[in-house]
């Protein structure tokens, strides 16, 4: 007899909830085309993806959860969630560059495995790599440093 993957059920359906969610507040938004996206083009697109993602995994929770349901790691999911929260904090007071080293930082304490110098790697290289494709090649009005600092 087959057990429920309750686990997978439950990453399944929050990934509906997300995509849904995504989807409610952007579908009123312009789509534009393929060519010339609109502001509602990706955040509709990536909620499809989603819901999408989130069914296919539910699904199979139902229909083939043969292994049994580990128990939650809060501290990953703490960190993590801190992270993220670090980051939409930050943006504005501190600039790209601060915010994504702090929510790196965050979330690298989420696992007890990770190490310092891999972490703030990780930090530099993702802060670099935004600020090169958001505000150099994409040109987004985002401020890489805080305001006033470099003036």
């Amino acid at each position: 007899m087959r057990r429920l993957d309750r686990q997978d059920l439950l990453a399944g359906l929050m990934f509906v909830a997300v995509g849904l969610f995504g989807w409610l507040f952007a579908r009123h938004y312009p789509m534009g085309t393929a060519l010339r996206m609109g502001p509602g083009y990706m955040p509709v697109g990536l909620s499809f993806i989603l819901m999408t993602i989130g069914a296919i995994v539910a699904i199979r929770s139902i229909c083939g959860g043969d292994l049994p349901t580990g128990i939650w790691k809060l501290r990953g999911l703490i960190f993590v969630v801190a992270g993220v929260l670090a980051f939409a904090i930050l943006i504005d007071s501190l600039g790209l560059v601060a915010s994504i080293v702090a929510m790196t930082v965050t979330a690298g304490l989420a696992s007890t495995d990770s190490r310092p110098v891999e972490v703030a790697a990780a930090a530099v290289v993702m802060a670099a790599a935004a600020a090169l494709i958001f505000v150099r090649g994409l040109q987004l009005p985002i401020n890489i440093w805080p305001p006033g600092l470099l003036s």
